[in-house]
């Protein structure tokens, strides 16, 4: 039936491949569009999963990074960037604002994948939530070097 959970994840995917493919399209940046390309490959994988019901195979390496250095560098970006966590803001500039989109935009089909397949048979949310954390790592190869935004989790309000 296509009101089913699994039908609408499959819509997100192919969104989230289509807006992948939107980016690369307007970029004049071939670093920028390569990288993108291995993200879109990860996608790509993940869309053969949910339409085949297989499980996602081997890791995610991506610009030569596996999922756990992924982690890693995501949790602790000042000491892989020199940055502390970014605070999104319109000084970042275009290629870092596309790749915080993308980030959102991945948040929300992993949303989906938990609903789907709660147990998480496939891997879906997981490939998901290390690829959201694998675009904030590459936000940082493309913030303006002057970028100075970030968040302090220890500051009061």
């Amino acid at each position: 039936m296509k009101t089913s959970l699994r039908f609408e994840l499959r819509g997100k995917l192919d969104k989230l491949n289509a807006q992948i493919i939107l980016l690369q399209a307007h970029s004049q940046n071939q670093s920028y569009v390569d990288d993108l390309e291995g993200v879109r490959e990860v996608v790509r994988r993940l869309q053969r999963c949910e339409a085949c019901g297989e499980k996602f195979e081997g890791k995610m390496i991506l610009w030569g990074l596996d999922e756990d250095e992924i982690h890693t560098r995501s949790h602790n970006p000042e000491k892989f960037y020199g940055l502390g966590h970014i605070l999104p803001h319109s000084s970042m500039k275009q290629e870092a604002a596309e790749l915080n989109f993308l980030r959102t935009v991945i948040r929300e089909v992993e949303l989906c994948a938990c609903k789907t397949f709660p147990e998480d048979s496939l891997m879906i949310a997981h490939v998901l939530n290390r690829l959201s954390s694998a675009l904030y790592i590459l936000t940082y190869k493309y913030l303006p070097k002057e970028y100075n935004m970030v968040i302090n989790f220890h500051e009061r309000q």
